[in-house]
């Protein structure tokens, strides 16, 4: 039965193999691989085991293996099974296959020195965009779930807070005045790209607003298959929200890093206020989105905003949750968080 097993498998990679010829077919393999590609990484393990198109090297068959395993993908399991990638010895680091360091580290922090605006470094990959039905339901506009690899991006660990915003305008829009560490609330997606603007004329520094794609995957802990950004408990979670454990905060803002981050390092990313995002929206976007990088930037007279509110229930929490609002709309229940261009390595 292992020798039917291990037969097939390497048939199916050598089919793909030989139809891309043996080198180009293992470079697309290691490339795939390295931008987070969990089929692929299955199948350069296998291209290692077996030495088709590489020197066969068992050691890196039970790197790639396990990374895959690491990111969720039952097919690495049954691969380490199968060959018993376990017997081969060797610390499966960075190193293990030359794979180039990171230019940053995930999870690292930056403080923008102007601002003070502290982000986190999220790394890039693949992951599946869209609802799964891990929460017990899917909204149409968020299917088809669809395969989406991002680049490592910069966001902010706390939504914007009311000083922040008052240190750049002059001027404090929120319904909720309580302190500066409150997020800044009642601003449109006008007011917001006005804020932008200004922020790089006073520090030279190219700041947006996240994609939609790139908010869901940083939600999601790095585009893990996980119904809310802190995992799966749907009943009263410890966030900011209308049926959430919030203790005496019910029915207003909470102050930014009020509850526990998700593993990322980011809070907020359920509950407190909904955040705009950059995207057109398009309740059909997905059916027609690119796999790298996407925007939608069709014509349309809404915004995407993610992440519910204070008053939301928790299935407006999902990472997968998907509403709109008006550009020019103003509401104690919508604010917003930075991504930072950085290129100083």
């Amino acid at each position: 039965m292992k020798q039917l097993v291990e037969s097939l498998l390497v048939f199916g990679l050598s089919i793909s193999l030989c139809l891309a010829g043996n080198n180009d077919g293992v470079s697309s393999l290691i490339e795939q691989s390295r931008q987070g590609d969990t089929r692929a990484m299955c199948d350069l393990a296998l291209a290692y085991y077996h030495g088709d198109g590489v020197l066969k090297d068992p050691f890196k068959a039970k790197c790639w293996a396990k990374k895959a395993h690491d990111q969720g993908s039952r097919r690495a399991g049954k691969i380490w099974e199968e060959l018993s990638l376990w017997q081969y010895s060797g610390k499966c680091d960075l190193s293990f296959d030359d794979e180039p360091s990171p230019q940053y580290r995930s999870g690292e922090r930056y403080r923008e020195p102007v601002t003070g605006i502290i982000f986190v470094w999220v790394a890039g990959g693949c992951f599946s965009m869209g609802c799964h039905g891990d929460a017990g339901r899917c909204e149409k506009n968020e299917m088809p779930a669809h395969r989406v690899c991002l680049d490592g991006f910069w966001m902010a660990t706390f939504e914007v807070t009311q000083g922040q915003w008052e240190a750049v305008m002059g001027t404090n829009p929120s319904r909720f005045v309580l302190t500066p560490e409150h997020p800044v609330e009642q601003v449109s997606f006008e007011d917001v790209r006005n804020f932008i603007r200004t922020l790089k004329a006073d520090t030279g520094v190219e700041f947006s607003l996240p994609t939609e794609a790139q908010w869901e995957y940083a939600c999601r802990n790095g585009g893990r298959k996980i119904p809310y950004p802190w995992g799966k408990e749907a009943y009263l979670p410890e966030e900011n929200c209308g049926t959430c454990n919030v203790g005496t905060l019910r029915g207003r803002t909470a102050a930014t890093g009020s509850f526990l981050p998700n593993d990322m390092g980011l809070y907020d990313m359920g509950g407190n206020v909904r955040e705009w995002c950059r995207d057109v929206y398009d309740k059909n976007a997905y059916a027609t989105q690119s796999p790298d990088n996407p925007l939608h930037r069709k014509e349309g007279k809404e915004r995407v905003v993610r992440g519910g509110s204070f008053v939301d229930n928790t299935d407006s929490l999902r990472c997968s949750a998907r509403q709109s609002a008006i550009p020019n709309m103003k509401s104690a229940h919508i604010g917003f968080r930075l991504v930072l261009k950085r290129e100083d390595r």
